[in-house]
């Protein structure tokens, strides 16, 4: 297939479509949960572990499923995983039972990380090369989009029929992209399958290791708080049931603005700007019990905590892939991976502190049990940029030592 000269062709809008229906069926249960505690007829923190399962099964799914998917045909894979997809959406909203739904909330998770994964192979296919990495940023930006218009449009769903109505809309949405992804894509093309097991060198590198907690913390941080989100509007701040869907359309524009300006940083600091950024997350969260005091206080608090919720995933991507690039070339493919599977994994994490903290202490205090993970991110990040610096340093002192031994030859060669 003739690549594209230009940015939005089907196969780009299709595939970021998907994107956006992936992270829609990931983050609704925030927006529904206490009518998933309801409707199963289980605790509201139950209801919240489904996040921490997901989240698990999407982190350790994820590198395997999007390994093996090298060693089949890429175009039938696709195929197969987004049928899977609205398949597991449509037992979420027919199933009585609450082991069933969680089952399927599984197949989603795994699915749905392979399904980026394999999402982003097609960019070289689709489009002319100054254009893939628009392509590969619009697949990620989905996911914000998901948080900005989805998840308010499935909770308003929820409000105006039913919460599985909502998981009917995501699969009926699934197949319609699914049938014109079936036209428009690529039949042939695709990654060479290697090796995951020998890939995981990539985890005995400093760098690495401080990049992936510190996206793994500052998602733990955040989630203790976004987990239980619509409760703490709803008996914290005492938002009317009608108005839940707009407080949590003010928390995906702020999400939105992250993932933007978190390109920006990327081009600007990178990492080393991040200590900073968690300070200012650790003292957001450490605020919010006294801040759901108030309606405007505790808002401004959520539109903060969402500027700060993706700030940390272009920098950090940017590290793993010029990391694995520059010393572990045939790694690239698993270093892709990192961000979001260990974003997942503090997702995880995150829900269940929330968890710990709604039942021993209330709903006002998960931002203060939040603010500790938030620290702990920061003091990765600043022992990070001390080794980026380092790094920098000597990298700058080897181009003075070679121009030094190049400055007598070029000086021969003109005399």
């Amino acid at each position: 297939m003739e690549k594209k000269s230009r940015f939005l062709t089907v196969q780009v809008v299709m595939l970021v479509t998907l994107s956006f229906l992936l992270g829609t069926s990931e983050f609704i249960v925030v927006g529904i949960l206490p009518e998933i505690s309801e409707g199963f007829h289980i605790s509201l923190t139950t209801a919240g572990g489904i996040v921490s399962v997901f989240a698990f099964a999407y982190a350790v799914g994820t590198p395997f499923c999007a390994a093996a998917a090298g060693k089949f045909d890429r175009f039938r894979f696709t195929m197969v995983c987004v049928s899977v997809f609205a398949v597991a959406n449509l037992l979420c909203g027919l199933t009585s039972m609450y082991l069933v739904f969680a089952a399927a909330r599984i197949v989603i998770a795994v699915v749905s990380g392979t399904l980026v994964a394999v999402s982003m192979t097609y960019a070289g296919d689709i489009a002319a090369p100054e254009n893939m990495p628009k392509v590969v940023a619009g697949i990620f930006s989905g996911f914000s989009i998901a948080s900005v218009f989805g998840v308010p449009i499935a909770t308003a769903v929820t409000r105006f029929l039913n919460w599985r109505a909502a998981f009917f809309l995501i699969a009926a949405a699934s197949l319609a992209v699914a049938a014109v992804l079936y036209r428009t894509l690529p039949r042939k093309g695709g990654v060479e399958s290697h090796s995951v097991i020998r890939q995981f060198v990539l985890l005995t590198d400093r760098k690495i290791i401080l990049g992936a907690l510190c996206v793994f913390l500052g998602a733990a941080a955040t989630y203790t708080v976004y987990t239980y989100l619509t409760p703490i509007f709803e008996t914290e701040l005492h938002i009317p049931g009608n108005m839940i869907s707009f407080a949590l359309l003010l928390f995906g524009v702020a999400a939105l603005i992250s993932n933007l300006y978190s390109g920006r940083i990327a081009e600007n600091g990178g990492m080393k700007r991040m200590p900073g950024i968690y300070v200012v997350h650790t003292l957001c969260l450490l605020s919010m019990p006294f801040a759901t005091q108030s309606l405007p206080a505790g808002l401004a608090a959520v539109f903060l905590l969402g500027i700060l919720i993706y700030l940390v995933n272009s920098p950090s991507q940017m590290l793993f892939l010029n990391t694995a690039a520059q010393e572990y070339p045939s790694c690239v493919n698993l270093a892709a991976s990192f961000n979001s599977v260990f974003f997942n994994l503090g997702i995880a994490a995150g829900s269940f502190l929330g968890g710990v903290v709604v039942d021993h202490a209330g709903l006002r205090y998960v931002g203060a049990a939040g603010a500790v993970p938030a620290a702990l991110a920061g003091i990765c990040a600043f022992l990070l940029t001390g080794i980026l610096k380092r790094r920098e340093e000597g990298a700058e002192n080897d181009r003075e030592i070679s121009g030094q031994r190049r400055s007598p030859g070029r000086k021969k060669i003109a005399g």
